[in-house]
């Protein structure tokens, strides 16, 4: 084993389940020539840069409720929210018998917007979407190529798909969700397995290609306890995703999962789904698992990606608590053979960041990548 790895070859061989020289830092959300969200965060752009092995993730065009041949079905309506930063952006598909709408507040300064009503409100709705004729867009590596030109040994970049039930959920809300399992949970099924399907026929096309061994996705995270039973789980997300796993690997591939909550008892389950490298591994009180027990409970099955939490620690504590979270951390994480240190969401999510949540941005990889190249 070589004694110092490229940031490329540290994360692929982590993906793999191989021996690495060190753990892996992470700056979740660094990517190469980004714009700043505020002039405060370039010190932390630029020493991501230097320190951290690079994640980054790029798609080619995707849409999973009606594809490349309805794009005419749908527009758009902005309204300024009148002495504010806020805009309501008004979306609307034109179907044959309805048209179906929905709300989404967004921030002309960047903060986090809100769905202020969702595009999908009953069955009905759900059955008239699933009658659009589908077609897949054409595979588009450009976007791709170019990160992966620009990031070239210092990392890894993965092709990021959609997910069947997240499409859905994150167009009817949890709330409709939560009832349809109870009252239309064929439905349900049926509107997911036909994501997933879109998804698993867009996995193949890339695979065919033979030029992308990473893959990525978010959304398990809203079919999960607290929010959906463990039974809503298996069927919603398990039983869905494990064919993409299966393609994924067949094909000479790996996958990351985003997976925020409490996921102490879907570990397991992860791991026979297929995911090489879960993030992001929240201690409590936002998880429910320490990393110690997440070591534990898969051992060097599946890598465990995060941490460090941006909200309870980041944001707001000290700098010498953040040294001694980030001690602690890399202390436990060292037991794994596939640990990836990192924060809990993306380093830049705030447009007016503190004095303080910057400097602990700076703290955490000053220290970070001090104990992880310490024996």
């Amino acid at each position: 084993m070589k004694t110092s790895m490229t940031g490329k070859e540290r994360l692929t061989r982590i993906f793999q389940g191989k021996a690495v020289d060190r753990p892996s830092l992470k700056l979740w959300g660094l990517s190469i020539d980004q714009p700043m969200l505020a002039p405060a965060y370039k010190p932390v752009y630029d020493l991501g840069l230097e320190l951290t092995d690079i994640v980054e993730q790029a798609r080619g065009p995707f849409n999973t409720l009606f594809g490349s041949s309805n794009n005419h079905l749908m527009s758009y309506e902005d309204k300024p929210i009148t002495g504010s930063h806020w805009i309501d952006r008004y979306e609307y598909i034109k179907l044959p018998d309805r048209t179906l709408r929905s709300i989404k507040r967004y921030s002309s300064i960047g903060e986090p917007g809100y769905t202020m009503e969702y595009m999908l409100k009953s069955s009905s709705d759900i059955k008239a979407l699933l009658k659009l004729p589908y077609e897949n867009y054409p595979i588009d590596f450009n976007t791709y190529q170019a990160k992966l030109n620009k990031v070239g040994d210092k990392g890894i970049v993965y092709y990021s798909l959609d997910h069947g039930a997240y499409a859905l959920i994150r167009n009817m809300g949890s709330e409709l969700f939560g009832f349809m399992t109870l009252d239309d949970r064929d439905l349900l099924k049926e509107a997911i397995l036909i994501f997933r399907n879109r998804i698993l026929e867009q996995t193949k096309a890339v695979l065919s290609k033979k030029a992308i061994p990473f893959f990525g996705w978010v959304g398990p995270e809203l079919c999960i306890p607290p929010l959906a039973g463990m039974n809503d789980f298996k069927d919603f997300v398990f039983d869905m995703d494990k064919d993409i796993c299966d393609t994924i690997h067949n094909g000479g591939g790996y996958v990351w999962l985003h997976c925020h909550g409490n996921v102490k008892n879907l570990l397991n389950p992860f791991v026979d789904m297929g995911v090489d490298v879960l993030n992001p591994i929240e201690p409590p009180p936002q998880g429910n698992v320490t990393l110690t027990e997440a070591i534990e409970i898969v051992g060097d099955k599946m890598g465990l990606e995060g941490n460090i939490e941006i909200s309870s620690l980041l944001l707001s504590e000290s700098e010498e608590d953040v040294r001694k979270i980030v001690y602690e951390a890399v202390l436990e994480g060292k037991k794994s053979s596939r640990f990836i240190l990192c924060p809990s969401t993306s380093y830049m999510e705030y447009p007016r960041p503190s004095e303080q949540f910057i400097k602990n941005l700076l703290a955490y990889l000053r220290y970070g990548y001090e104990y992880i190249n310490t024996p």
